[in-house]
């Protein structure tokens, strides 16, 4: 089925993309508007009217800060295992969301076999190293609230077992960006669910902010900074977006609307021709930014910095 999905238009920034990332994306797509059984959410916000025909389509739809964080994504998890066995555990992107944190909810191809393919980065033979999370580090990805399981772990003889999710953390630099991931638990024995596995809480995903400052080598689990060091920024940038980064694409967007506004009654007319054509520049060039990942990013920074400036210019003095 997935041969029969047209390639990349020529010339499109798309060609750019790493190849295993097309082809989850094509086999996302396919595999959704073929009815495959889960399927359904596939690519979930590149979906909506006019219904996308390709693949390409869907791209265009979810836009280009969509893309250039599946981009940035995919170059941690490489960055974590250059053999790209990690990424090839997914079978397919189901949504996308960025705010306090930035991700994608998936479908694992054999959720066992995920598990034992983050375990095994621990080691760090594959690139850079992974561990589980304890039980406090992983409370914020099960389907109850984490205030509500928070108490297990302070009564005497308790169990600390997540109950819905385990989740693991890339280990890299304290307090920078760094991948965490979550695979539900329901196909394990004595965490059955009557509907079945809970897809909503697979998902990969970047924190702004890892909490983690290394590894307890005995236990296989990360430790985490104290809070004074930087545990509980990382929750307040998480579940309330604060330092959290520009989301340039989105951000520019709406900069360019407003300098369109302000250009329609302003009378500087070198100004207003120096905005347009930043504008028109950055549009053409968006997507040709957000395939490049991290480095398209800040240089869309840079850009959307110049647009800004050449809309004050345009205000009313």
């Amino acid at each position: 089925m997935r041969r029969m999905h047209p390639d990349v238009p020529a010339g499109s920034p798309y060609a750019a993309l790493p190849e295993e990332l097309r082809e989850t994306i094509v086999r996302s797509f396919v595999d959704r508007r073929a009815g495959a059984p889960g399927a359904a959410q596939n690519l979930m916000f590149g979906f909506r009217d006019p219904q996308p025909t390709t693949a390409w389509e869907a791209l265009d739809h979810l836009g280009p800060m969509a893309v250039n964080l599946l981009v940035r994504l995919y170059h941690r998890i490489e960055a974590i295992d250059r053999s790209l066995a990690t990424w090839r555990h997914i079978q397919w992107i189901r949504n996308q969301w960025w705010g306090g944190s930035a991700g994608i909810k998936v479908v694992y191809r054999d959720p066992a076999a995920t598990r034992r393919r983050l375990d095994e980065l621990f080691l760090g033979e594959y690139g850079k190293r992974v561990a589980r999370d304890a039980y406090v580090g992983g409370l914020e990805h099960q389907l109850r609230p984490a205030i509500e399981l928070l108490p297990r772990v302070l009564l005497p003889h308790a169990r600390a077992e997540l109950p819905h999710a385990d989740t693991w953390r890339e280990v890299d630099v304290p307090m920078q960006e760094a991948t965490h991931f979550c695979v539900d638990k329901s196909d394990l024995p004595g965490f059955e669910r009557p509907n079945g596995r809970h897809f909503a809480l697979d998902d990969i995903h970047l924190d702004w902010s890892s909490p983690v400052e290394g590894i307890d080598e005995r236990a296989g689990r990360c430790n985490y900074l104290e809070p004074w060091e930087g545990s509980v920024m990382h929750w307040i940038e998480a579940k309330l977006g604060h330092g959290a980064p520009v989301f340039t694409f989105e951000v520019a967007r709406e900069v360019i609307t407003r300098g369109h506004e302000l250009a329609r009654s302003s009378s500087a007319g070198a100004a207003v021709s120096h905005f347009r054509e930043l504008a028109a520049s950055f549009q053409r060039d968006a997507l040709a930014l957000a395939v490049r990942g991290r480095v398209g990013y800040e240089a869309s920074k840079r850009r959307l910095e110049e647009i800004e400036r050449a809309v004050r210019a345009l205000a009313p003095r």
